[in-house]
């Protein structure tokens, strides 16, 4: 990928519109758009942000089934805040199985050495 490539812009501008930076101001909408654009790239930084997009209703509709599905590919590739937000998504259900997940996902965080994951 070159440094201008469209993974390059699109990471870059992910950031920049959830942010803000010197050049562009805080734009959630825009952030969604970029986010997305660099998430299908398999940039895990990115499915994170667009995962915290989904998940707080920040650009469009909250919409956690697909919060989900975007920290999952985070979280397999390693991202720890992916991993830990997995793990408050499957803790807050009552149902055994995610419960379960919620185990695994926060055994996940915690040896990636994410600070909200460890014991206190």
């Amino acid at each position: 990928m070159g440094i201008d490539s469209d993974y390059t812009v699109a990471v870059e501008n992910c950031y920049a519109y959830r942010y803000g930076d010197k050049l562009r101001k805080i734009n959630f909408t825009q952030a969604f758009d970029w986010c997305h654009r660099a998430a299908q790239w398999g940039d895990a930084n990115s499915q994170t942000l667009l995962g915290e997009l989904y998940y707080l209703g920040l650009g469009g509709e909250q919409d956690m089934r697909h919060a989900e599905v975007w920290f999952e590919k985070a979280a397999r590739q390693g991202q720890p805040h992916a991993q830990y937000m997995l793990y408050r998504i499957h803790a807050a259900s009552n149902d055994l199985a995610r419960q379960e997940r919620a185990d695994y996902w926060l055994k996940q965080a915690r040896q990636s050495g994410y600070k909200l994951a460890q014991p206190r």
